[in-house]
């Protein structure tokens, strides 16, 4: 072995190792910076290494003299992969000075620094490794040609694996984050370019290549690209053609049926499989392709990461489809119809355009008879009548369970197009049916509204319009409903706000015997006050209530404070006094009603005997289980029934026998055109005869004057009410009333 000790502050041993062969071209390049004063020392370690491969790679030298100067090239120059660092130049801790400014300061905590020393004293080296964060200490005399060379190999795999994991891990991180933004890319087009854009940059290229969907092998080369770059340019949409492309097809078949990157002469494709069968073909042209340059392990997540999303893709775009479809039918629903007329809407297209709402009469008797087989078949049968019947400028929807919708100009869609759509039957099970439908129509210029919604439910206006008088009936819309609508509206909120304050009130109006107008009940009735003092009838808010479900809590309400009042009216001595509160059929027919108005009867401490239910005509003569069972259960609680309006509705007589009423009520509209010369044919006779027949008391409404009065009790009537004896009262003004009759 020789020593070489020229111009050295120590002796740097270069042992006689065998001679270097030539360094193949085109290496990578590591960078590694030289910092000592002694010039000699460069000189002697780019000496050492020259023409000597390291890790598939050779070294480039940069060179300092100071510290200073190595944190200025340190602060341009930041792939440094080894800093060979003298520790000892301007002073004696300038060395290891640095090491701090470049962790700390400059964040280069990758690169790898090897300390080495002439004069160790100064940076003893066990204090320098616990203390510092550098990865070798040599003193000068150990730096040996082997020794420099097993030193700098061993940093530079250091730093190689160092940077690889770094890199991996930023790919993985730019990975996800593509994954996340192109999920969300509606256009399928723009989500296969940016993943494509990703795959080059994973394998470090330009952007040149395309991408395709398929299924099978066999098909690759006759589908369509979806995406073309570079020299691919305007191939877009054009099916690979095996002459032009022969390589790259094939390329693309490698990668499809087997896994991973298959790399070519001048490219690499990388196919991207999804659970529901579809594949994303990616090709991109490379100059010189390197199958080592990229991690497998990366390349697998990034296959993995755009298939999962390729899934999320496929998934939303089911969502999607099922948000604005109906998945019996496969047409259109309401959320659909409703954001095209509001499209409509914004871009100035209604008017000439009419919206039909067809609603399937008695579509929840069929299903319940016949089964929902039978129903869903019938559905079926409908939509494709309608669909049939479209043309492509015609928008067919169902928007509900039983409701179809047709959207078209006004000339097409008009009942002379709809109607006989329904006048042959439908096969449904190899059995023929006919079915019955009710239709709003609605032409669209004629709507007032901000939105798709309110445009929809004008139509539903119509709709109900038409079904309000009896099955298989068609309507036109007229913006008057609309205003109708509204006041319902207004009047049901005002309705809500008055339940629950002090707007709602009871009146009671005295009933009277006709033979001494002794007082003999009282009926409850509701009345409303607004907020600015004026007073809403009850024909205009009874029937938004019942229509609502509110009449439910209005009617307990009543019940509540005539049952209090009476009480107290029988604690004051005024006995025998019954008291009648009208029960709506929504309340009555509510399976709480019965355990409710025991609640209210219980908790008054009233008699239930004194107490008078009015139910409607239509009630009495329902012949159900619930309300047969209702009226005896009232039977057994000694609550009284009274027929309100009677001779208004069609009563059977067998049922009224059967009946445990106690009283017919006649409407006020028969007391009103009672005369003297026909008043035994009159309709207020003939319920007065039919109550005496069947042993029951009559009770006339309305009576306002005292010659209606003789005429009823003539024949044969022994009860009224009307403004002849009292007006509806509040309580105050009704114990001045009894008061004045004392």
């Amino acid at each position: 072995m020789q020593e070489n000790q020229a111009g050295l502050e120590g002796p740097l041993l270069f042992a006689e190792d065998e001679t270097a062969g030539e360094v193949p071209k085109r290496l990578k390049s590591w960078r590694c910076l030289i910092v000592d004063d002694d010039e000699g020392v460069h000189q002697s370690l780019a000496f050492a290494m020259n023409n000597l491969p390291v890790l598939e790679g050779r070294i480039e030298w940069l060179h300092a003299y100071t510290a200073r100067e190595a944190r200025e090239i340190l602060e341009r120059e930041r792939d440094v992969a080894v800093i060979m660092l003298d520790v000892v130049m301007e002073h004696e801790q300038a060395g290891l000075e640095l090491v701090r400014v470049i962790r700390n300061e400059l964040g280069l905590n990758d690169t790898r620094i090897i300390l080495h020393t002439g004069q160790p004293g100064f940076a003893p080296e066990i204090t320098a490794i616990r203390e510092y964060d550098i990865n070798d200490y040599r003193t000068k005399a150990q730096l040996t040609r082997g020794h420099v060379y097993t030193c700098l190999s061993s940093a530079i795999r250091t730093y190689r694996q160092i940077r690889a994991i770094a890199q991996g891990r930023e790919q993985l991180r730019r990975i996800i984050e593509a994954g996340d933004e192109l999920m969300m890319q509606v256009d399928e087009a723009a989500f296969a370019r940016g993943v494509l854009a990703h795959f080059a940059q994973l394998l470090d290229t330009g952007l040149s290549g395309f991408a395709l969907t398929a299924t099978r092998p066999d098909s690759l080369g006759l589908l369509p690209l979806l995406v073309a770059e570079g020299q691919h340019a305007g191939r877009a949409g054009r099916s690979l053609n095996a002459s032009e492309a022969a390589e790259a097809l094939a390329c693309c078949l490698q990668s499809l049926s087997g896994h991973g990157v298959a790399w070519g002469a001048r490219g690499a494709a990388l196919c991207i499989r999804s659970h529901p069968g579809a594949v994303l073909c990616l090709y991109l042209d490379l100059q010189v392709p390197d199958p080592e340059s990229v991690d497998p392990g990366v390349i697998d997540v990034f296959a993995g990461h755009f298939a999962s999303c390729l899934d999320n893709r496929s998934l939303l775009h089911q969502l999607q489809h099922d948000a604005y479809h109906d998945r019996l039918s496969g047409l259109p629903n309401r959320r659909a119809l409703g954001e095209e007329l509001g499209r409509c809407l914004v871009a100035g297209q209604t008017s000439g355009l009419s919206l039909a709402l067809i609603d399937i009469d008695a579509f929840g008797e069929i299903n319940e008879t016949l089964g929902h087989a039978f129903g869903d078949e019938l559905l079926r049968g409908i939509t494709a009548r309608l669909r049939a019947s479209a043309t492509p400028e015609v928008m067919v929807a169902r928007i509900s369970a039983d409701i179809f919708a047709v959207l078209g100009a006004e000339r097409r869609i008009t009942p002379e197009f709809v109607l006989p759509l329904f006048a042959e039957p439908f096969t449904v099970g190899g059995e023929e049916s006919m079915v019955s439908v009710t239709v709003g129509f609605t032409r669209l210029g004629d709507v007032e509204a901000q939105g798709g919604g309110e445009m929809l439910e004008a139509a539903f206006q119509a709709l109900r319009y038409a079904k309000t008088y009896q099955r298989g009936q068609l309507a036109w819309y007229d913006p008057a409903l609309t205003s109708q609508t509204h006041e319902r509206v207004r009047l049901l909120n005002g309705l809500r706000h008055a339940l629950q304050g002090d707007g709602l009130y009871v009146v009671f109006q005295p009933q009277v015997s006709l033979e001494d107008q002794r007082l003999i009940g009282l009926e409850a009735l509701m009345r409303w006050r607004t907020e600015d003092g004026s007073v809403i009838p009850p024909d205009r808010f009874i029937p938004v209530a019942e229509q609502s479900g509110l009449i439910r809590e209005l009617g307990f309400f009543v019940l509540r404070e005539a049952c209090s009042l009476l009480a107290r009216l029988h604690a004051e001595g005024h006995t025998g006094v019954r008291m009648a509160v009208n029960v709506s059929a929504v309340q009555f027919r509510n399976p709480s009603f019965l355990s409710e108005l025991r609640q209210i009867v219980g908790a008054s401490g009233m008699d239930a005997h004194y107490l008078e239910l009015e139910i409607t005509e239509s009630i009495a003569m329902e012949d159900s289980a619930y309300v047969r069972e209702a009226l005896e259960a009232l039977r057994t609680m000694g609550v009284q029934l009274a027929v309100d309006d009677f001779g208004t509705g069609y009563s059977c007589l067998a049922q009224l026998k059967q009946l445990a009423f106690n009283r017919l009520k006649i409407d006020k509209a028969f007391v009103h055109d009672l005369s003297e010369e026909e008043a035994d044919a009159s309709i207020a006779g003939v319920v007065i005869q039919l109550g005496q027949r069947l042993g029951k008391e009559v009770i006339a409404e309305g009576v306002e004057t005292e010659a209606q009065a003789q005429i009823l009790g003539r024949l044969g009537c022994r009860e009224a009410q009307g403004y002849l004896y009292g007006r509806p009262m509040p309580v105050a003004e009704l114990y001045r009333w009894l008061k004045s009759r004392a």
